[in-house]
């Protein structure tokens, strides 16, 4: 003989399961903390010193008539020559610095990645000639190229001001960059 339909076994199981859950509380959660803030040094990628470097090597070249000085920064390169995200940023960088300098007229970027794709540039080190066609196609006087070198606990960013036609270099600047966290980022994002 049945006492008891399906519906009221179900009924009265979870009606048992939910009289057992408050006594199955775990420990409380323990309470969130904000990660610590980082001095303003250790944040984002510090390129001022590099952007101050160059501002002052650009000054100093000069420019011979009342036209502002053309300048075209390309992507900054591994000393192997591979162009990874991290000095591509870096070149973005430091021509957002240069591009607020009085008497430096900044070459869009666009215009210097298509110039480099046009010549067939688009991995490898590239050579003064190479630069030299870039810089040409896009109307540039000055060249700002550069390298980056992984030193373990920072890195170390090599930047030259390169005159045109000619391929003088006009200045050489070198400033170490600790890795913060976001140059951590670029540099393990792929090419």
């Amino acid at each position: 003989m049945k006492l008891f339909g399906r519906p009221f076994l179900a009924a009265l199981s979870l009606f048992m399961l939910s009289a057992l859950l408050p006594s199955c509380q775990t420990t409380p959660a323990v309470t969130y903390l904000p990660p610590k803030e980082l001095p303003p040094s250790r944040q984002g990628i510090p390129v001022s010193g590099i952007v101050s470097d160059l501002r002052g090597g650009l000054l100093a070249v000069g420019s011979t008539k009342d036209e502002p000085l053309r300048v075209a920064v390309i992507r900054y390169t591994t000393p192997s020559g591979l162009s990874r995200t991290f000095g591509r940023y870096l070149s973005q960088k430091v021509g957002e610095g240069l591009s607020r300098t009085p008497g430096v007229a900044l070459i869009d970027p666009g215009q210097v990645y298509e110039a480099l794709h046009r010549l067939g540039i688009q991995q490898g080190l590239l050579d003064t000639k190479s630069l030299l066609a870039v810089g040409d196609s896009v109307g540039a006087n000055l060249l700002v190229v550069g390298t980056y070198t992984d030193l373990g606990q920072e890195i170390d960013v090599e930047s030259r001001i390169l005159s045109l036609p000619d391929g003088r270099q006009k200045g050489l600047f070198s400033r170490k960059i600790p890795k913060t966290p976001a140059v951590l980022t670029l540099i393990k994002v792929g090419p």
